[in-house]
């Protein structure tokens, strides 16, 4: 039985070293930033012309940056100003208050909502 012989590329394949590719060359990796707390702005400043409302918020969200959400349901509430002062003052008040209701921004809100136009 005839064999038949390689072909002449195989022959060479095969004697060859395997040559591993060089990795391409990765991009440097960019610098990070700093981690800062979510919902407060670093040296946050309260405007000019603020109402008295927008300023208990804004000592809050100092205080206690956590609570921007809450704070910011209350004063997003479409409430009057007086409506929002008083929503804010009681949630405000609520907060060293263990079991107090007016802590959830929605009972303060309805509260708000009870005061007068004035």
């Amino acid at each position: 039985m005839p064999t038949t012989p390689k072909p002449a590329d195989d022959q060479l394949a095969e004697d060859r070293p395997i040559i591993a590719k060089a990795a391409p060359a990765k991009a440097p990796a960019k610098p990070r930033k700093a981690a800062t707390k979510r919902g407060v702005k670093p040296n946050s400043v309260l405007a000019e012309d603020h109402t008295p409302s927008e300023a208990i918020a804004h000592a809050i969200r100092m205080e206690f940056g956590d609570l921007s959400p809450s704070v910011n349901r209350i004063m997003n509430a479409g409430l009057h100003e007086a409506g929002t002062m008083h929503a804010i003052t009681l949630f405000r008040e609520s907060l060293g208050v263990p079991g107090d209701e007016n802590r959830n921004p929605m009972v303060a809100i309805e509260a708000g909502r009870l005061v007068p136009e004035g």
